[in-house]
């Protein structure tokens, strides 16, 4: 049974060479996340993308999220499993949407949390090496019908912590 491999990343905020180094740290990615602030630089990296599916979000800053022209939800299923992406955790109410994954950013921080049926997972940010006392931060997913694998990992693509959830 092939897995789907997702890399989330969230808060780029234009370094090139960081957003670069964890997504090439990654091998088989079928899809990226990218929860905000400069979901832009996805677009400047066509080697990064390539053959891969992008979901993403903008970042709070953005002129599309201001003026509401680009949706600042977003939600997909993969294998069974609903995800809803969104750059500031205070822009839902968590218990109205019918999801198994809430993925967001904004804080740099990196997050697991489990509310009830839901899981809420930030995967750090991207913005510098060190940022705010959280060093740069990233997570993987690796999906089947019955399973996910949650990786969180440092620049040099090293776990620092995982999960497993399991249908």
């Amino acid at each position: 049974m092939k897995m789907e491999k997702i890399i989330i990343i969230s808060d780029t905020h234009k370094n090139h060479v960081l957003l670069r180094k964890a997504c090439l740290n990654e091998k088989n990615l079928t899809h990226i996340f990218h929860l905000g602030d400069n979901y832009e630089d996805l677009d400047e990296n066509f080697d990064l993308i390539e053959e891969k599916e992008i979901i993403k979000v903008p970042g709070i800053y953005h002129r599309g999220y201001i003026d509401r022209s680009i949706p600042s939800i977003q939600t997909t299923q993969i294998k069974g499993w609903k995800f809803l992406l969104v750059h500031n955790i205070r822009d839902i109410v968590i218990n109205s949407y019918q999801t198994d994954f809430i993925l967001y950013g904004h804080t740099h921080q990196w997050t697991f949390e489990k509310k009830k049926n839901t899981i809420l997972i930030n995967p750090g940010h991207l913005q510098v090496e060190n940022d705010r006392g959280n060093p740069a931060s990233y997570a993987v997913m690796e999906i089947d019908e019955n399973m996910v694998i949650v990786k969180f990992k440092n620049i040099d693509g090293d776990v620092f912590h995982s999960e497993i959830i399991d249908r």
